[in-house]
C-alpha cells in the first residue's frame, strides 16, 4: 500500500470551521469542538493500519511486515503493564526497540499455558497524558483493538482514537468514566501554515450569516453580502477527517524533538489545544516522518497545517 501524499488537501478542515452570526470562531473550535463539521455518520471506522505502517516503515507494508514481526519477537521486549491474563487466555504485547518514542509492536495471544501466536501488529506511539471521559467504543474484528471516542468538553462530539491496547483497557472503557489517556498522532501530511486568513463565501455557515446580514441591512441584495473573513494566525483548530480517528489540524508548535525507528527519522512535535475555562489544554505528541516533510523542518513557534491519525491508550501503571 502506498504512502499518503505529503501535500493532501487541507481545505476540508478550513471550510468546516465556518463562523456564522451564532457560530463559534475558529479559536473556539479548538480541542474537538466539531460544530459545522460533517455529521459523524458521514465518516467510517477504517479497520486497517496499512497507511500507518507505510509511513512508519518507509516502504510497502506487505513486503516488510514479516521482517517487522520477526525483529519485534526476536529483539523486542514487553512490560508487565502491557500484559493481560483472563481465565482462559493470555495477551502479551511485544515492542521494539525496548525504549523510544516510536516503536513497532506485536500482540501475542494464546490459551493459558499454551503457545502464544501473533494476533495484531501496530505502530506504538508514546503520547502525552490527558484526562478524558469515555463516550463510545468501536471494537475491530480482531477483538483486541478498537477505536475509542472520548469527550473533550460539554456538548461537543466525541474525539476518536485507535487503542492498540484495547485488550487490556476494555474493562475500564465504560462510558461516562474518566481516565488519563496517553494521546499521540501520526502525521499523514504536514506543512507550515500558509494562510493568515480564511474567506468563506458559500456553504451552510455562509447562508446563515448572509440571512442575518441582510436582516440588519435593509435595501441590500444578496450580491451585497460580504464574505466571511476569519483570522487564522494563532488559531488552534482540530476538525474531523474522512475516517474516525483522522483529523485536520492547524496549531502552533509547542516544542520539537527527534525520534527514530530503525533508519527512519521522525520529528516528535508537541502541540496543545485550549479547552477553555479552567480546563487544562489537550496535549498531543505528533510524529512526522522527516521524508514526508520534504525539506520542511518544524520548530517551536511555527504554525502548522497537518492531517493526523490519533492513537491513545489508558496510561500505563
Amino acid at each position: 500500500m502506498s504512502e499518503r501524499e505529503n501535500t493532501p488537501s487541507f481545505e476540508p478542515a478550513a471550510s468546516a470551521a465556518g463562523s456564522g452570526p451564532n457560530e463559534p470562531r475558529p479559536e473556539e473550535l479548538a480541542a474537538g469542538r466539531e460544530q459545522g463539521a460533517a455529521p459523524e455518520d458521514n465518516r467510517t471506522h477504517r479497520e486497517s493500519l496499512g497507511d500507518q505502517w507505510a509511513i512508519v516503515l518507509g516502504g510497502d507494508p506487505a513486503a516488510l511486515m514479516g521482517q517487522v514481526v520477526g525483529t519485534v519477537l526476536n529483539a523486542g521486549g514487553t512490560r508487565e503493564c502491557w500484559r493481560r491474563t483472563t481465565y482462559k487466555e493470555e495477551y502479551v504485547l511485544m515492542a521494539w526497540p525496548a525504549e523510544g518514542l516510536l516503536r513497532a509492536s506485536v500482540l501475542m495471544r494464546g490459551p493459558l499455558e499454551g503457545e502464544l501466536k501473533p494476533s495484531t501488529a501496530a505502530p506504538l506511539l508514546e503520547g502525552l497524558p490527558n484526562n478524558l471521559m469515555v463516550e463510545d467504543v468501536h471494537v475491530w474484528p480482531s477483538g483486541v483493538e478498537a477505536n475509542v471516542g472520548v469527550s473533550l468538553s460539554e456538548n461537543s462530539n466525541p474525539m476518536w482514537f485507535y487503542d492498540p491496547l484495547y485488550y487490556r483497557d476494555k474493562e475500564d472503557l465504560t462510558p461516562g468514566v474518566t481516565h488519563t489517556f496517553l494521546l499521540a498522532g501520526l502525521s499523514f501530511g504536514i506543512r507550515q501554515a500558509l494562510l493568515d486568513e480564511m474567506t468563506i463565501n458559500s456553504g451552510p455557515q455562509f447562508e446563515a450569516y448572509a440571512e442575518h446580514w441582510l436582516a440588519e441591512n435593509p435595501g441590500k441584495s444578496r450580491l451585497d453580502v460580504p464574505p466571511i473573513k476569519i483570522p487564522l494566525t494563532g488559531s488552534r483548530i482540530i476538525m474531523p477527517g474522512e475516517y474516525f480517528g483522522e483529523y485536520h489540524i492547524r496549531v502552533p508548535v509547542t516544542s520539537v524533538e527527534k525520534a527514530q525507528l530503525e533508519r527512519q527519522p521522525f520529528y516528535a512535535i508537541r502541540v496543545e489545544f485550549g479547552m477553555g475555562g479552567e480546563n487544562p489544554p489537550l496535549q498531543i505528541m505528533i510524529y512526522a516522518a522527516e521524508r514526508m516533510c520534504k525539506g520542511y523542518e518544524p520548530k517551536a513557534g511555527d504554525e502548522i497545517d497537518a492531517i493526523i491519525w490519533l492513537q491513545g491508550r489508558v496510561i500505563d501503571v
